[in-house]
């Protein structure tokens, strides 16, 4: 899964539900839907539960160690990247940590 939007996107169209019979269902607004869709926003993890239940679905976390590389390995990696790919990695780690609870 790339990011929460595409998450929730996705959940919400494998229940067979539009943004307002999932917001009605998970306590919030179809415009908040429409946001999370977008990624204009991000739901808290609370929400985000919310919305999965509503969708029939469970959320699980998951962790795993970060691959060795060195920081040669990992500029290579972002300079063969697009602009627009450096920019959807940076703003999954956002939102990644964001969800995390962290600060910045």
């Amino acid at each position: 899964m790339d990011s929460v939007d595409t998450l929730v996107r996705e959940m919400r169209r494998a229940a067979g539900l539009s943004q307002r019979d999932l917001a009605r269902r998970a306590g919030t607004s179809q415009p908040a839907i429409a946001r999370y869709e977008r990624g204009v926003a991000i739901p808290s993890w609370e929400t985000l539960q919310r919305v999965a239940a509503a969708c029939g679905q469970r959320l699980k976390v998951d962790a795993e160690p970060i691959p060795d590389a060195s920081d040669v390995e990992l500029a290579e990696r972002l300079l063969s990247m697009s602009p627009r790919e450096r920019l959807r990695s940076l703003r999954r780690y956002v939102r990644l940590h964001d969800l995390a609870g962290g600060s910045r």
